[in-house]
This record gives C-alpha cells, structure tokens and sequence, in this order.
C-alpha cells in the first residue's frame, strides 16, 4: 500500500496551485493524496489530484475583535476535531501546509497526533 500526504492548503489559488503542483509530483510517485482545505478552498480545487477532499471548518477573526477571535478559535477548534477523525481513519504519513487559514486546522490536527508535517512558505527570501 503506497503512502498518503494530506496537503493543506487555503481556499486561493496563491495556496491550492503551490499545494497542486506537490500533489502531482508526489502522486507520479506512488503517493495518495488527500486534500484538507475548507468549503470555499473545495470549489476551486476541481482539478486537483485528491482520492478524497477533506472541507475542514476553519475561520480567522479582525485583529481588535475579542468576540470574532473567540468565535474564530471555536471554528478552528472543531475543523481540529474533524481532522483528528479523519487522520485517524486515513493515517497519513506526513501532512504538509500551504497555508491560508484553512491549513491551520490540519497542521494543528497533525501536531497533536505526533505525525510528521511540513509547512511549505514559497514567499521566504
């Protein structure tokens, strides 16, 4: 059985696209692929090459706005919950973000089951 990479990644085309190109390459070697992105992230990500696609909830708040950033850490903490669930069934063997908030609950998720990730900052110099 080949391994599995969950690729995390934000509903834009500055995160999927990066994320699409890992998937292609991982997947001409062997890998399976799971996406992990939110609702929004789900609709562009018709073409990306995913056995399965995980819509994670996931949120961000205004800086300044107590009750948004509550309301936020809520959401992220139950797309946390969803992706424990979903590894658990999936096991992959590494999870790697491409950022956008929708990645967070993923990394998060990965963090707390000891499994390996990679957060992957295409702008650092």
């Amino acid at each position: 059985m080949s391994k599995l990479a969950v690729v995390a990644a934000g509903g834009t085309g500055g995160h999927l696209f990066p994320a699409q190109a890992l998937a292609e390459a991982l997947a001409a070697r062997g890998w399976r692929i799971v996406l992990a992105t939110d609702e929004r992230g789900a609709l562009y990500a018709d073409k990306f090459p995913a056995e399965e696609r995980l819509a994670l909830s996931a949120a961000t708040a205004k800086a300044g706005d107590p009750i948004g950033m509550v309301r936020a850490g809520v959401v992220v903490m139950q797309g946390v919950l969803q992706a424990r669930k979903a590894f658990k069934r999936l096991d992959p063997a590494v999870v790697v973000g491409f950022g956008g908030y929708p990645a967070l609950p993923a990394l998060l998720a990965a963090l707390a089951q000891k499994r390996p990730t990679v957060i992957h900052e295409q702008n650092a110099v």
